[in-house]
């Protein structure tokens, strides 16, 4: 069977370990649209922090964000958004600012922070895997929170009461043994689903949101069957696209459950993994019937 869509996730997978986007992934990404494979970015990551890599792949592609809780078309128009129930919202703030641990909201256009420093604070800590210039990593973050107009700040619950409305939330600490109470915690409040997009972070959702749903039903408006899709990823927010995909792609540097699920394992992010699937189906070496568990 053709593959008609590729559906990739981004860090870890599309990008390098330094988030950075590499010319050969994006010639490989051209040359399959081309080709006249739906182009499919599919990621944790809200729409503001995608724009600039949507800009140097250089064509206009379809985007599954904030963990397929909003998809927009072509043309950059959101076409779907599923929004988590603020009643749920309103149990969880209490809950998150008891354990004192980092959280902000995104909805389609913007995430929405309770503080200006601790957003720095956490964007400096990716932001220094760019690069190890200490004014560079400031630069950097101050741009991304006060000048990039991504940002709203807001007190949670007096938004969330006035009608404001998150489709995902971004829980993160440095410490495992947090992140673990937290999610221990939240588990039981109703209508959500959790994830995660690495070892930092919690990602919720509401209970029908996934990129395995948005995929679904992005299928069916281009009448592409599921089993035309393949989709890559490294994590286990990327469980739910591999499951439903034709050809279900892990990077070699996945985690081992995604290994797991996974028909096909493709090279690293680091050793440009995207470009090399993309080769593979391109030359016909790897269809649909085709998918194994290695490279």
């Amino acid at each position: 069977m053709v593959i008609k869509m590729l559906a990739t996730d981004m860090d870890g997978t599309l990008l390098k370990n330094n988030k950075t986007l590499s010319t050969n992934n994006i010639k490989a990404l051209k040359k399959a649209q081309e080709k006249g494979i739906e182009i499919v970015i599919c990621t944790g990551r809200p729409y503001a922090t995608i724009k600039p890599y949507l800009k140097e792949i250089g064509f206009p592609c379809w985007v599954v964000s904030n963990n397929g809780a909003v998809i927009r078309n072509k043309e950059k128009e959101i076409i779907n958004i599923i929004n988590i129930d603020n009643r749920a919202i309103l149990d969880l703030i209490p809950i998150l600012e008891k354990e004192n641990i980092y959280f902000h909201g995104s909805d389609g256009c913007h995430s929405y922070i309770k503080s200006y420093r601790e957003r720095i604070k956490v964007i400096k800590n990716y932001i220094k895997l760019k690069s190890s210039s200490h004014f560079t990593t400031w630069t950097k973050s101050l741009h991304a929170v006060f000048l990039s107009g991504a940002h709203r700040k807001v007190d949670m619950r007096k938004y969330v009461l006035s009608g404001g409305t998150f489709a995902s939330l971004f829980i993160y600490s440095l410490e495992p043994k947090q992140l673990e109470n937290t999610k221990s915690k939240i588990k039981n409040v109703g209508g959500i689903a959790i994830t995660s997009s690495g070892r930092e972070n919690i990602e919720i959702l509401h209970e029908s949101a996934s990129k395995g749903n948005a995929l679904k039903k992005l299928s069916q408006q281009l009448n592409i069957s599921t089993n035309e899709i393949a989709a890559v990823g490294d994590n286990y927010n990327d469980l739910s696209m591999i499951s439903i995909a034709g050809l279900g792609v892990a990077m070699e540097n996945a985690e081992e459950e995604v290994l797991k699920s996974a028909k096909w394992r493709t090279k690293s992010n680091e050793d440009d993994g995207v470009s090399y699937l993309i080769e593979r189906i391109l030359s016909g070496d790897l269809t649909i019937d085709q998918g194994v568990e290695s490279k």
